[in-house]
């Protein structure tokens, strides 16, 4: 079995990662988190959604949007401008961004926040901003300087702004669960607080009241679109999950991709965002594959998030994994590589791995090399000091 590769947590830890990460020399390829530059080559598909929700919203255009279904953490802005050592690049404050990294896209989506927004335009600038790591900017537009209570038509985004903004992850999910059972609000806003309820006790692995509870909030509130719908079913797999009831959980998940079969993509937006609800579809697949012991099936599954989005570091971590659990070793070092190649913090996990990899293929330089890489982008991974040989006083 593989070191578990665990970063310390804290925010001493944090800061550590961050100027290790400036002088590492390993700067992320894409360039839409520093200053929404176009995607390019080193792009993954989440970066042209948000390039493609920073355009709309500049034109002013967010009837034109479809629903997408991933976010990522607001870190990756952080992260990224440390990987090109801009620490200048780092602050909560949007207008105070150096003006050598902004696109002119940059400053016209500043400008369209500071006007007057409706309520649609509000929802996109907030779901946009937190994509940008600037949760305090999202809270300004959406009036929560004194959370009182989801709003109906802005409880999805309020919800997450106090995800990523809140310490407390029981507060939030609380919160969430007492939002689900509030009739007031609309059904499609229930069910998205009752998934969220439910997915983070089923990542957690903890089979509780409350994901019980939000199961059944959801099954009330289940959306009829194709897409929703494969959400719908991919969340309601981890309560048979947790109980071990295999035949149960490929049930539902085998609903969830009739679900996305049944969308019918017409426009390149339409299959961006349809690209957009796959990804995590396919991702639960493969890591539901290597939980139950199926290393090969789990790397067929990632098959699908290579063609989906070739340019993400987590296409290649959970590739890399279903790999070395396979024990098809030389492949896991391609992947691992491809993880490195793209930059930036998940490098760190991806050297790593890849240098157990080679040691277990007897390229001991090799590995030692990778391992020392990876120490050097985050050392506040005891595995990692270890395997650098650098020894776990440095972590302490």
């Amino acid at each position: 079995m593989p070191p578990n590769y665990q970063p310390d947590p804290g925010p001493r830890a944090l800061a550590r990662r961050l100027g290790a990460l400036a002088v590492a020399g390993v700067p992320v390829r894409c360039g839409v988190w520093l200053g929404l530059r176009e995607p390019g080559a080193g792009s993954s598909r989440l970066a042209e959604v948000t390039h493609t929700i920073a355009r709309h919203f500049a034109d002013g255009d967010v009837a034109a949007l479809p629903r997408f279904n991933t976010n990522p953490s607001p870190a990756t802005r952080v992260f990224t401008a440390a990987s090109h050592g801009r620490v200048d690049a780092l602050g909560p404050d949007m207008a105070a961004f150096p003006d050598d990294l902004a696109s002119p896209l940059w400053w016209r989506v500043l400008d369209r926040v500071r006007a007057e927004l409706t309520t649609a335009d509000r929802v996109v600038a907030a779901d946009l901003l937190l994509r940008l790591g600037y949760q305090r900017h999202a809270a300004d537009v959406l009036g929560m300087a004194d959370f009182r209570g989801f709003t109906p038509e802005l409880a999805v985004r309020q919800l997450a702004v106090l995800f990523w903004s809140r310490p407390s992850a029981a507060e939030v999910e609380q919160l969430a669960l007492d939002g689900a059972r509030d009739t007031r609000l609309p059904p499609a806003a229930r069910h998205a607080l009752a998934l969220f309820v439910l997915v983070r006790n089923g990542r957690r692995g903890t089979d509780t009241a409350a994901l019980h509870e939000a199961a059944a909030l959801a099954g009330r509130t289940a959306p009829d679109e194709p897409l929703p719908r494969q959400a719908h079913y991919r969340a309601l797999a981890f309560v048979p999950f947790l109980r071990g009831d295999r035949a149960a959980t490929w049930h539902l998940l085998d609903r969830a991709l009739d679900s996305q079969r049944a969308a019918r993509p017409r426009t390149a937006l339409e299959r961006l965002a349809w690209e957009d609800y796959a990804y995590p579809l396919h991702e639960t697949i493969a890591r539901t594959h290597l939980r139950s012991g199926a290393p090969d099936k789990a790397v067929d599954a990632t098959g699908e998030l290579v063609a989906l989005s070739p340019n993400d570091a987590r296409t290649w971590a959970i590739r890399g994994d279903a790999l070395l659990a396979a024990d098809r070793l030389d492949e896991a070092v391609h992947a691992f590589d491809a993880g490195v190649a793209l930059g930036g913090l998940p490098a760190a996990r991806a050297a790593f791995y890849r240098g157990w990899a080679l040691t277990r293929l007897g390229r001991s330089a090799e590995a030692a090399e990778s391992y020392r890489l990876s120490w050097r982008i985050d050392p506040t991974v005891p595995a990692a000091a270890r395997a650098s040989g650098v020894g776990p006083d440095v972590v302490a």
